[in-house]
């Protein structure tokens, strides 16, 4: 404990000495424009903003056809997708600073949805529908003390849509691709009064590729296919000034079909049913706001193969939380969350829940330095409980009137509550498990000059203690006997380096570029995790309101462990070069897309045993009515 302390005290001390010895002058920092949410939970100026987090629009989902919330992701800078390259219906595993599924929490309009019949307790991004999504962001690093468990790497916030202004108005999307791939897209929004409506549904088919790589010249795989319907609505009353009320209704069905495993085609078919509820009342009065998010999911998970089997899973999310804001420069969320989570595991139900009080504030100490900090206690049905924090200090030099430098570091403690596969499944689950926890520490800089040039460089160190892991056991002679999960002892340790620069040349021309160096402590416990990840992207607008991109990503080597002799498997480091076009008619009411991906046709591995997708195409229009 006096080693966390004395970290967090060094963090702090060396923002402020800096500071305080570079500039003397201070003044007013300047809103630079782009605003984030995910970092404090409060509309923050990305230059006082204590975290490096990436933001994908509305706008920006609209001119890339054909793309997955997974893509969308994976070409993030320093984030990984494993299984994004292979069939619609693939596994995904992404990781965030080596994190796992577990590590990173996926927010839907600000609350976990997690799936309590898998075993990461994680939410399947397969489910989402990229057209139904105002914005991502995903912010890397613990955040445990503002979201709970499973924020122990990244955080992946996703807001969907909502109707905004008066007039109804309808929207309708349709693209199609490679291997007979097509989405369909319908979304009506509008106002009546003080009644505010959403209602949107989408159907997306493929017919894919083959899941298994074929290795066998004298065989032919046959073609593993995908569907997926998803629809919601959404309906908000505003009964006065202070008060207003929304629900929400959604429900997603998914169909994929998959093979038998690596190198072995198969007749096999999954299908996942997912339906969600949920409320958000919200009073403000003078200086704060107080904000109730609640939301009901179930999901059932069939899966029909010569090992047949069903899971279903309930998920209860409340988030009650007070926001105030203290002499306009200390603002302050105080809440609980409460969380329950159960799944059929044979004819029994067995169930978990966390009660987590906690308190968070970014207060603007002088006009350069921000302090955000953090309290949470986690309070767990199963292990008992256990105290994470976070400071976050941010430092901002004004360099003149428009360019700023930013200093900024992090301290951080986060857990992973177990799952409920984990703790009950039969033959497997351990009811003894306690959480595992993480410690992080990171520090950087970010740079802006006006409105055209970003830097952000930044170094980490994240250490997990206490994993959960299966553990195989074996008998004298080496035979397998079975296994089962347990908290590993000892440490996992990554740290790495991540910088990225976006940089307006000329108005219509915008150029990317971002790195990342990752140092696993044991390379054993990151399998399939890109020990480098470095790319560059180009955006050039016509006048004519045409705009072209080019979007480059190299993922580094990767060892894999497989079943077989020789059971360690190096996978070679691979390219992925895509292009998009996109045109705007009728003043951006109609706007037609192209996109080319892997247009270089590289061949390489993705899942070791599993294809890729070769050299693909999808063509989209986009209308307002």
């Amino acid at each position: 404990m006096e080693m966390k302390w004395t970290k967090i005290l060094g963090l702090g001390a060396l923002l402020a000495v800096s500071g305080h010895t570079m500039v003397a002058q201070e003044n007013k920092a300047k809103d630079l424009g782009e605003v984030v949410v995910t970092g404090n939970r409060f509309e923050t100026p990305i230059e006082k903003s204590g975290k490096v987090i990436y933001k994908i629009t509305a706008k920006d989902i609209e001119h890339m056809a054909g793309r997955t919330v997974a893509d969308l992701i994976n070409a993030l800078p320093g984030i990984n997708v494993n299984g994004v390259f292979g069939t619609p219906g693939s596994n995904l595993e992404y990781s965030i600073r080596g994190g796992r599924n577990r590590h990173t929490l996926v927010l839907i309009d600000g609350l976990p949805i997690n799936d309590a019949s898998s075993i990461a307790n994680d939410y399947d991004l397969r489910l989402l529908n990229a057209s139904a999504i105002e914005y991502i962001e995903v912010l890397k690093g613990g955040a445990s003390t503002l979201y709970g468990t499973n924020a122990a790497a990244g955080v992946i916030n996703i807001k969907l849509k909502e109707a905004n202004g008066d007039s109804p108005k309808a929207t309708l999307s349709h693209d199609v691709g490679s291997f007979r791939t097509a989405n369909s897209n319908l979304t009506v929004q509008g106002k009546e009064g003080n009644l505010s409506y959403l209602a949107a549904g989408g159907i997306s088919t493929s017919e894919g590729i083959s899941a298994a790589e074929d290795n066998d010249p004298n065989l032919e795989f046959g073609n593993d296919g995908f569907f997926r319907y998803s629809g919601r609505t959404r309906l908000g009353y505003q009964f006065n000034e202070s008060f207003k009320l929304e629900a929400n209704l959604a429900y997603e069905n998914m169909e994929a079909e998959y093979d038998n495993g690596a190198f072995s085609d198969g007749d096999n078919r999954f299908d996942i049913r997912q339906v969600s509820f949920g409320v958000h009342p919200e009073y403000k009065y003078d200086g704060g706001t107080i904000s109730l998010k609640a939301n009901f999911n179930r999901i059932r998970r069939e899966f029909i193969s010569a090992f047949p089997s069903v899971a279903k899973g309930k998920n209860l999310q409340m988030d009650l939380n007070n926001q105030y804001v203290i002499a306009g420069k200390i603002k302050t969320i105080a809440g609980v969350q409460y969380q329950s989570y159960e799944f059929e595991n044979g004819d029994e139900q067995p169930g978990q829940s966390n009660i987590d009080p906690y308190v968070n504030a970014s207060a603007d100490l002088t006009e350069r330095l921000t302090l955000n900090a953090g309290l949470r206690l986690n309070n767990n049905s199963e292990y008992g409980s256990n105290l994470v924090y976070m400071i976050n200090p941010v430092y901002t030099f004004n360099l003149d009137q428009e360019n700023k430098l930013k200093l900024f570091g992090s301290y951080s403690t986060a857990f992973v509550a177990p799952s409920l596969f984990q703790l009950f499944a039969n033959f497997y689950g351990n009811p003894n498990l306690e959480a595992e926890s993480t410690e992080s520490l990171e520090f950087g800089i970010s740079l802006y000059l006006s409105d055209k040039f970003t830097l952000n460089a930044e170094y980490f160190n994240r250490t997990e203690e206490n994993a959960i892991d299966f553990v195989s056991r074996f008998d004298n002679q080496g035979n397998y006997i079975g296994g089962g999960y347990e908290n590993v002892t000892g440490e996992r340790k990554i740290d790495g380096f991540e910088a990225d620069i976006t940089w307006q040349i000329i108005e219509p021309l915008q150029v990317s570029a971002h790195y990342a160096d990752y140092n696993f402590g044991d390379p054993s416990q990151f399998y399939r995790i890109p020990s480098q990840k470095y790319g560059l992207s180009a955006t050039y607008r016509f006048q004519q309101g045409t705009r072209v991109g080019v979007v480059y990503n190299r993922f580094g080597e990767r060892q894999a462990a497989i079943f077989s002799d020789p059971f360690l498997v190096e996978l070679e480091a691979f390219n992925m070069l895509d292009l998009n076009i996109s045109h705007e008619l009728f003043g951006g009411d109609v706007l037609l897309s192209g996109a080319v991906y892997n247009l270089l046709d590289e061949d390489f591995v993705g899942t070791y045993g599993f294809t890729t997708r070769p050299v693909n195409f999808s063509l989209g229009v986009t209308a307002r009515f």
